[in-house]
């Protein structure tokens, strides 16, 4: 995963590093009043740039760093072991998930097979992209199952059109009710409109998209993705 704090929490994991193991040896820490000062640095730094992903931490490191040393005089400051457990803890996950991936976990597999790396790396058109063309790949391979010897339609919507209408190869909702009935027509209108929103735009020209309107788009291929799984 690419981040722009890399040498900040890199240099910081190395100081926690050495200030453990002096702790575990001496049990206290001391250092010069610039040393402390660029660790505070460092640790508002990465404060700064986890705010999105993650606020609790952000605001946590504020506080640590301005607790983190106590100042003993002539220029000499003591480690604080209290603020220091936790920013152990807090830069320990932070090295190890610098991205929040929990909602991953609620992501169909297929697209986080696909996505989940280029949209934690930065490259959020990519990552969306590929998350619509892997349901038109999904679909694809649903009308050759349900059609068999059947060649399969160049355009997507010509396959939706087989599969998702009421009459399509592919029943997913119980048509013997009114809901049902509703279930099905507007399932197979957001098919239609993910397409013709995202897909063949794309087929024309490079789309660009923000990290929120990328992770949006990447839901809603992993909604339809557990549609089909149905």
């Amino acid at each position: 995963m690419k981040i722009t704090y890399e040498n900040e929490l890199r240099n910081l994991q190395n100081w926690i590093n050495n200030a453990n193991n002096n702790l575990k040896s001496t049990g206290a820490v001391t250092t010069d009043s610039v040393s402390a000062q660029n660790i505070c640095y460092q640790i508002n730094r990465i404060s700064d740039e986890v705010l999105n992903e993650y606020p609790f931490y952000a605001k946590e490191l504020k506080n640590i760093a301005l607790n983190l040393f106590m100042d003993f005089g002539y220029g000499t400051m003591a480690l604080n072991n209290a603020a220091f457990g936790e920013l152990y803890i807090i830069i320990g996950h932070i090295i190890q998930e610098p991205v929040d991936t929990a909602v991953w976990r609620e992501i169909h597999p297929r697209i986080v097979a696909i996505s989940k790396e280029l949209f934690c790396d930065g490259y959020y058109d990519s990552s969306a992209e590929k998350a619509i063309k892997e349901v038109e790949t999904r679909l694809r391979e649903l009308f050759q199952l349900l059609k068999p010897g059947v060649t399969v339609p160049t355009k997507v919507g010509d396959i939706i059109g087989a599969l998702l209408t009421e009459n399509g190869a592919y029943q997913f909702a119980d048509l013997s009710t009114a809901s049902g009935k509703d279930y099905r027509r507007g399932i197979q209108s957001i098919f239609e409109g993910t397409f013709a929103a995202y897909r063949n735009p794309s087929a024309h020209e490079n789309l660009s998209c923000t990290k929120r309107e990328a992770m949006e788009q990447i839901m809603l291929a992993s909604q339809l993705m557990y549609v089909l799984d149905k």
